[in-house]
């Protein structure tokens, strides 16, 4: 069900992928083309020099896109956490939701629900857990803070490095989105988290009802 839901955006990264990939083709072909054409005259400009902002915002396309499409998967994501509580909440016919429990944020507010409200140790999936706080500081400095990372701690550091298609400027502090393989493989740990949560929340009922 929750592949289902994260599908479409994963062939929008592919179809997009593929645009870009065109798009930097198109860009090299003029780039030597001129090259080829004018390259040996001194009182023509370099090609580098013709094209210099069409190769500077084309080196840009990729975090963009990739930028725009994590807080969609993250969204996403926070909604069918919602939606799962909701759907528990309401088969139980409970008057408490995951909205009214204390918690930092959103996300914290749903897990907190279901161990809290709903019963259900949560605990074999504490390290899923802990990377999908990673992703959620991400997010928050891309939402809020265009990637800026302000005095990161060393394990979200450690956490983008150790990750393929993401990574830190220094000096910048800022985070960089360079492929869809981060957003791909965001998209399976959340949906295997999840599932694994679903999974978990119908052993426990059923469990209770024999």
């Amino acid at each position: 069900m929750y592949d289902f839901k994260f599908d479409p955006i994963k062939a929008y990264l592919e179809s997009t992928q593929e645009m870009i990939l065109q798009q930097e083709k198109k860009l090299s072909e003029k780039y030597d083309k001129w090259h080829k054409e004018h390259g040996k005259n001194p009182e023509m400009p370099d090609a580098y020099d013709i094209y210099e902002m069409e190769i500077l915002n084309s080196s840009e396309f990729p975090n963009i896109l990739n930028q725009s499409v994590y807080l969609t998967i993250y969204s996403t994501f926070e909604n069918e956490f919602f939606k799962m509580c909701e759907w528990c909440r309401k088969i139980e016919n409970l008057r408490i939701g995951a909205k009214d429990i204390k918690e930092q944020n959103y996300i914290g507010q749903c897990r907190k629900y279901i161990i809290k409200v709903l019963n259900v140790n949560l605990d074999s999936l504490n390290e899923k857990w802990a990377e999908i706080r990673k992703y959620q500081l991400i997010r928050n400095s891309i939402a809020h803070n265009n990637g800026i990372l302000k005095s990161p701690k060393e394990d979200i550091l450690r956490f983008i490095e150790n990750s393929n298609g993401i990574s830190f400027d220094i000096e910048k502090s800022k985070v960089k989105m360079e492929s869809i393989e981060f957003l791909t493989t965001m998209i399976d740990k959340l949906t295997d988290f999840l599932s694994e949560t679903a999974e978990k929340i119908m052993n426990e009922k059923n469990n209770a009802s024999t």
